[in-house]
């Protein structure tokens, strides 16, 4: 009796686990949903067969997982490239004009209408906004984003390869041209 409880406990454990997900099932669909969630790993590995991005960009090749490493450095290279220039481009090309340094007197009274430093200096950066700077001030930072997007993406893999690579494209990057960001937190101060 035993025997026969058992067998039909791997029975339905078997059947269960072989159910197809159908399109009109949702407890179907979640149940393959836990079985791709149960296929993701969790800790680190190395494999040179690892997928990037899409199923189209799979590895099956030592030479292939190299390139691959070998373009995460230059996506964290220009990752750090952006961060760098980001500060320059502020400074001088997107500058919306001159920053009020002087306080705005309303109504024509000095001693009653001064604003607070606060509202001057919100005033100053709205009444000097421009269309075309905050374009491609805006444009860029959408490019800023969906290169760490990216570079996200890889490390999420957990594959070792892929993040050494996003890593050591970050120190490249932060080695050629970090001073550029030194020397813009301190040259206008």
């Amino acid at each position: 009796m035993d025997m026969n409880m058992d067998m039909d406990m791997d029975m339905s454990t078997t059947t269960s686990s072989m159910s197809m997900p159908t399109p009109t099932s949702d407890k179907s669909s979640m149940s393959s949903m836990q079985m791709d969630m149960s296929t993701m790993s969790m800790t680190f590995f190395t494999s040179f067969k690892t997928v990037l991005y899409s199923p189209s960009w799979n590895p099956t090749s030592e030479g292939q997982y190299a390139g691959t490493c070998i373009y995460l450095i230059v996506l964290a290279v220009i990752l750090r490239v952006l961060i760098a220039f980001k500060p320059i481009l502020e400074r001088s090309v997107w500058t919306d004009g001159p920053r009020g340094q002087k306080p705005l007197i309303l109504h024509g009274d000095p001693e009653k209408s001064v604003e607070t430093g606060l509202q001057r200096d919100l005033k100053s950066q709205w009444s000097n906004w421009k269309i075309n700077s905050a374009g491609c001030r805006a444009t860029y930072e959408v490019v800023l984003a969906g290169v760490a997007y990216l570079l996200m993406i890889a490390v999420m893999t957990m594959n070792v390869g892929y993040f050494l690579s996003v890593l050591g494209g970050i120190w490249l990057g932060t080695f050629i041209l970090g001073h550029l960001a030194a020397d813009n937190l301190w040259s206008h101060h």
